[in-house]
C-alpha cells in the first residue's frame, strides 16, 4: 500500500482521475498526522509575511569556478590544478575580499548577477559543507533536504518549518514546488501537504474520459464533502482531496492577475527562468504562499566542464536577475529571499576527461533587497595540507561554514522561529540578513 501513488489509490476507490502533482509520501504523512507534533510545543509560530525561494543546483555545482581566487597563493593553486579549465584572469569579474583577504570573482558568464551584487543584494557565502562529508548525490542532497547529518529523517527543514508555524493548515498553498511532479524531500511535513507542480498551466483536474468534466466534477465534489465521522482514512482522502480541489481552483484564478511587463522578458530558452516566472505569478496572485521551490540540473561535470557549466551559471545570472526585476516591479522585493544550494563542490584538481568530479564545500548565494550585500568567510585553501588526503578536495576545516548555520539564519532571522528544534542543535547566525 506504501507504494501506491495518490492518483493510483483514489482511481483504484472508484474516484475521478486526477492529473496533479503531489508526492505519494506526502499522502501517507498527511494521513498518519493525527498527532501533535513536539516541534509544535517547542518553537514559536511564524508572525512574518516573509518568503523565501529555493533554487537547488542540482548534481554538484563547481564553486571553484563559480566563485574564483584572483590574489594570493589560492589563484596560483588554482591555475597549477586546473591547466584546462582555469578560467584566464582577464575574464574573471572580481567583486570583493573574503574574510582572509583574498579577492574572489564571478565567472564571466555571471554579470547580470555581479551586477546585483554590485548593488548590494547579494550575499558570498563561503567554503559552505558540513562534517564528515558524503560524496555521495543522493545521501548528501538527503543531508542538506533533511539538515540531518545521518540522512535518516523523512521530512525536511522546511517541512519542519511549516509545520511549527502552521500547525492548522488551512492554506494547501502554504509552500509549492516547481521542480517537477515529485516533491523534494525539503518540504516534505508531517502535516501540511505540499503541491509538487511541474507547470501551473497544467496544475488542473481533468476527468478521464474527458466528456462531461462538469458533471463528473461536481460528483466527486458532493463525494468528498459526505460526512465520515466512522471513517478516519476516508476522512483523511476526503481531505486530502478537497485540499487539492481548493489549490487548482485558486492557483488557476490567482494566477491570471499576473500582468508580463514587456521590459521584463524571461527567457524561454532557459528552464530555470520559466520556473521563476511560474514562481512570480504565483507570488502575483497573492495567495497566502510562503515558500516556492524551483530546480535547475546538469551540474554533474565529470567530463568537458567548461561549456555546459558556463551555460549553466549564465542561466542561473540570468534568470535569478530577472526575476528580482520583476519583483521589484510587483512590489515583493523586500518580502522575497532567494536562497541557492547543491549538495556538494568538485575537486580542486581537474580529471583526465577535462571536468571534476565529486568534492566538498562550495559557496551559496542569498539574494535580495534585504541581504547584506558582500562575502561571508573565507575562500577554501587550495594548500596540499588543507585538502583531504587522495581526494583532492577541501577538508570541512574551521574556515569552513556548515549549511545548518545558512538555515539556522534564515529560520531565526527571516521566519522568525527557534530553529534548535527544527535543525537538532543550536548553530552559529550568520551576518547576512538586514532584518
Amino acid at each position: 500500500m506504501s507504494k501506491t501513488t495518490r492518483r493510483e489509490f483514489i482511481k483504484r476507490s472508484g474516484m475521478t482521475v486526477l492529473s496533479v502533482g503531489l508526492s505519494q509520501q506526502a499522502f501517507w504523512h498527511h494521513v498518519r498526522a493525527a498527532s501533535e507534533s513536539v516541534l509544535t510545543q517547542a518553537a514559536a509560530l511564524s508572525p512574518v509575511d516573509r518568503l523565501l525561494v529555493v533554487i537547488q543546483m542540482d548534481g554538484g555545482n563547481d564553486g571553484l569556478n563559480t566563485v574564483i581566487p584572483l590574489s594570493g597563493l589560492a589563484a596560483s593553486l588554482y591555475r597549477q590544478y586546473r591547466p584546462t579549465l582555469a578560467i584566464p584572469e582577464a575574464n574573471i569579474l572580481p567583486v570583493g575580499t573574503d574574510a582572509a583577504g583574498t579577492l574572489v570573482g564571478f565567472h564571466p558568464n555571471m554579470g547580470a548577477l555581479k551586477e546585483l551584487y554590485d548593488r548590494g543584494h547579494v550575499a558570498v557565502i563561503q567554503s559552505v559543507g558540513y562534517p564528515n562529508p558524503n560524496r555521495s548525490h543522493f545521501a548528501s542532497q538527503d543531508i542538506w533536504h533533511t539538515a540531518d547529518p545521518e540522512g535518516r529523517k523523512r521530512t525536511g527543514w522546511l517541512g519542519d518549518y511549516l509545520d511549527v508555524a502552521f500547525p492548522s493548515p488551512d492554506n494547501p498553498l502554504l509552500a509549492v514546488s516547481l521542480a517537477g511532479v515529485r516533491l523534494p524531500l525539503t518540504l516534505r511535513a508531517e502535516r501540511v501537504l505540499v503541491p509538487a507542480i511541474g507547470n501551473v498551466v497544467n496544475y488542473q483536474f481533468r476527468t478521464q474520459p474527458p466528456g462531461d468534466h462538469q458533471n463528473k466534477m461536481q460528483a466527486f465534489l458532493a463525494l468528498n464533502r459526505e460526512a465520515a465521522s466512522e471513517h478516519v482514512l476516508r476522512e483523511q482522502i476526503q481531505r486530502i482531496a478537497l485540499d487539492t480541489y481548493e489549490s487548482v481552483e485558486r492557483l488557476q484564478s490567482g494566477i491570471q492577475r499576473y500582468k508580463p511587463d514587456p521590459a521584463i522578458v524571461y527567457n524561454q530558452q532557459n528552464p530555470l527562468a520559466r520556473a521563476l516566472q511560474q514562481v512570480a505569478q504565483i507570488l502575483a496572485a497573492n495567495l497566502g504562499t510562503r515558500i516556492l521551490y524551483v530546480s535547475i540540473g546538469g551540474f554533474d561535470t565529470h567530463q568537458s566542464q567548461a561549456t555546459p557549466h558556463a551555460t549553466l551559471l549564465a542561466r542561473l545570472s540570468e534568470a535569478v536577475t530577472t526575476f528580482f526585476a520583476d519583483l521589484v516591479r510587483l512590489g515583493l522585493d523586500d518580502r522575497v529571499l532567494l536562497m541557492t544550494w547543491s549538495e556538494f563542490g568538485r575537486k580542486v584538481v581537474e580529471n583526465g576527461n577535462q571536468g571534476t568530479d565529486h568534492g566538498t564545500v562550495g559557496p551559496q548565494f542569498l539574494i535580495g533587497t534585504r541581504v547584506k550585500g558582500g562575502i561571508m568567510g573565507e575562500h577554501p585553501s587550495l594548500r596540499a595540507e588543507d585538502l583531504n588526503p587522495g581526494l583532492g578536495d577541501p577538508k570541512f576545516s574551521a574556515r569552513a561554514i556548515d549549511f545548518r548555520s545558512t538555515y539556522a539564519t534564515i529560520l531565526e532571522k527571516w521566519f522568525l522561529v527557534d530553529s534548535r528544534e527544527i535543525l537538532g542543535g543550536a548553530f552559529e547566525l550568520l551576518d547576512v540578513l538586514q532584518v
